[in-house]
């Protein structure tokens, strides 16, 4: 299963900034962390790497996410 660290960026505006949490809150393969201001750590839990980088494109163009920095992807448990 990929697990990847992501680190959200979010809007100032603080109602884009309010919906782009509840959007995110609701995906399910997401884990949130606290934000530190306009940054939001993120776990992504999934299936396949294409699911992962589904996610990514989605938390993406989420209205009040302006960037994703994908930290690490770990791989390691998938056959070669």
């Amino acid at each position: 299963m990929p697990i990847s660290a992501l680190v959200i960026t979010l809007s100032d505006e603080p109602s884009a900034r309010a919906r782009a949490c509840r959007s995110l809150a609701a995906e399910a393969a997401l884990s949130l962390g606290p934000p530190s201001g306009s940054r939001l750590p993120a776990i992504a839990e999934t299936a396949t790497l294409v699911a992962g980088e589904e996610l990514v494109e989605r938390v993406l163009c989420t209205d009040g996410v302006d960037f994703v920095d994908v930290v690490s992807v770990d791989f390691s448990d998938l056959e070669p």
